[in-house]
């Protein structure tokens, strides 16, 4: 089964509050990039958003069903994820996926993007007429190679390798390199004199680095059985991850029932026994930042 990326140009001038939705999956770390920007950006206001159920249903579809907090379709009448790709293309199917995030054109009744990075670089450009902080820009220009170069590298290295480590056979070399690439996360940061990766203000990559590490000791410690260290044990990524945090736009994204509801009930479970634990605590998260 493959990804297919469906990306359609968004003339400016086309853009107008209430005419798009995005659906996601508060549990789906790609997802998770989309409505942090959608936050960042100041378009909550201006964008519906529809969230699935973090476990799939018989068919293996992300549902919009309205329990444990999540929504029902109410404007289009969606029932699954795969009713949005097959109403914008018919002939949409096997071997593609049904995945979220979806960013939905409520006037054409087409997809304008299912790939996560995608939307996030439209919300950062195309959408500022709608935006309320139209001058965040995740991409910016002169940070453009540095972003990429670093995206690229740890993609290999860390947001897509813990994956491997639930094969016994690639899980010891998986281990080793996940760890790796977190120490060498640790001295950038070390010896950053920005706030974030590269400047004072968020970038994507900012974005792609943080969904993966706000999941790391809820999810990734337990379930992949990558346990040498926490977060907590590296003083500039807790940081890191506490000043992204706290941000007053990210952490209403940021629900920890969902991210473990996915990983060990829905389609990412490293567990065999299908039951979500208690903890672990992580009001740790609420510490103070000590400049």
């Amino acid at each position: 089964m493959t990804i297919t990326s469906i990306n359609h140009d968004v003339a400016e001038k086309d853009v107008e509050a209430g005419r798009y939705t995005l659906y996601l999956n508060n549990g789906c770390p790609f997802a998770h990039r989309s409505s942090i920007a959608l936050g960042l950006k100041g378009l909550t206001d201006s964008i519906e958003v529809i969230s699935s159920h973090f476990e799939f249903n018989e068919e293996g579809l992300w549902q919009f069903n309205g329990l444990d907090g999540t929504d029902l379709d109410k404007n289009n009448g969606f029932k699954t994820i795969k009713d949005l790709y097959t109403h914008s293309d018919p002939d949409y199917g096997a071997p593609a996926r049904f995945t979220v995030p979806v960013l939905w054109d409520k006037k054409t009744k087409k997809i304008v993007s299912n790939e996560s990075g995608d939307i996030v670089r439209i919300f950062s450009t195309q959408f500022n007429s709608i935006a309320k902080n139209k001058e965040l820009n995740f991409r910016p220009d002169n940070l453009v190679t540095k972003i990429d170069e670093f995206v690229d590298y740890y993609q290999k290295n860390f947001f897509f390798k813990i994956y491997q480590a639930l094969d016994p056979q690639k899980y010891s070399e998986t281990f080793d390199t996940v760890f790796a690439t977190i120490d060498k996360l640790e001295k950038h940061l070390n010896e950053n004199n920005t706030k974030y990766l590269f400047s004072d203000e968020i970038t994507e990559a900012d974005i792609k680095l943080f969904v993966v590490l706000i999941r790391f000791d809820v999810v990734m410690v337990p379930a992949f059985r990558l346990n040498w260290k926490t977060t907590r044990d590296y003083p500039n990524i807790f940081k890191y991850i506490r000043r992204l945090y706290q941000n007053p736009a990210i952490k209403p994204t940021v629900n920890f029932d969902y991210i473990k509801g996915m990983y060990f009930l829905g389609p990412y479970g490293g567990y065999t026994s299908k039951f979500v634990p208690k903890g672990p605590c992580m009001d740790y998260l609420n510490e103070p930042i000590i400049e």
